[in-house]
C-alpha cells in the first residue's frame, strides 16, 4: 500500500510539472499565437493583417531592445505568406511562437542556445508545410530580427 502511494505521488508530481499548452506562455505569445491560428483558418496576409502581426511580433520583445519597425514588418510578411495556407496543428502553432519568443529575448543567452532556437523554428515551419527553401528564408529574418534585437553586445567577435 506505501509502495502504491509513493508511486502515485510520483507520478502526480511528474505529471504535474509537464506544461499545459498555452499555460506558461505570455500574453504576448498568446496574441502571436492567435494570429498563428488564423493563418492555419485561411486568413490572408493583408496590411491589415501585417500590421496586427508585426505588433504582437514587437511584443515579444523587451522594450529595451526593440529593433527597426520595418525589420519586423519584412519578418512578419515572411512568415505570413510563408505559412497561409498551409495545413499545421496546434503542437506547432505553440512551437513556432515559443521560438520566436526565445529567439527574440535571447539578450545575454549563449549564440549556440540561440543558433539552435533558429534550427528549431526553421524545423518546425518544414513540418507545418512550408517548403524548405522558404522555410529557410524565414528562418534567416527571424535570425536577422533577432540579432538586431541582441546587438553588438551579445554578438561574438569574428575569430
Amino acid at each position: 500500500m506505501k509502495a502504491a502511494l509513493l508511486g502515485f505521488l510520483a507520478i502526480s508530481i511528474c505529471l504535474s510539472a509537464q506544461p499545459v499548452s498555452g499555460r506558461d506562455a505570455s500574453p504576448a505569445a498568446q496574441d502571436l499565437k492567435g494570429d498563428l491560428q488564423s493563418l492555419r483558418a485561411g486568413a490572408r496576409s493583408t496590411p491589415e493583417f501585417i500590421h496586427q502581426l508585426s505588433g504582437h511580433v514587437l511584443l515579444l520583445m523587451d522594450k529595451a531592445h526593440q529593433p527597426k519597425a520595418p525589420s519586423v514588418e519584412q519578418f512578419a510578411q515572411s512568415l505570413a505568406t510563408a505559412l497561409s495556407g498551409h495545413s499545421f496543428s496546434q503542437n506547432d502553432i505553440d512551437g513556432l511562437a515559443a521560438d520566436m519568443e526565445r529567439a527574440l529575448r535571447a539578450p545575454g543567452a549563449s549564440l549556440s542556445a540561440f543558433e539552435q532556437t533558429v534550427k528549431d523554428f526553421e524545423r518546425r515551419l518544414m513540418r507545418a508545410g512550408v517548403p524548405p527553401a522558404r522555410a529557410r528564408l524565414v528562418a534567416s529574418s527571424l535570425e536577422r530580427l533577432a540579432k538586431e534585437v541582441r546587438g553588438p553586445e551579445d554578438t561574438p567577435a569574428a575569430r
